[in-house]
């Protein structure tokens, strides 16, 4: 069973599949293929609260400054 029955955006039928999500962060990037509710109609993307997670602390990695070796 999908979270959400319709797009809270334009109403069209959400459906999930495997998505690929760019992340950026302190002038560096890195895409991840993670599973997304779709809109079939529009494409938004809505994602779990997991995957927001993920995003977030892959994100603040990405921000840190990089210590000389």
């Amino acid at each position: 069973m999908l979270p959400f029955e319709k797009c809270p955006v334009c109403a069209g039928q959400i459906v999930e599949k495997e998505v690929n999500e760019k992340i950026k962060g302190g002038g560096k990037a890195v895409t991840l293929k993670v599973r997304a509710y779709v809109c079939s109609q529009c494409s938004e993307r809505l994602y779990s609260l997991d995957i927001v997670k993920k995003f977030e602390r892959i994100k603040a990695q990405l921000e840190r400054p990089v210590s000389p070796t």
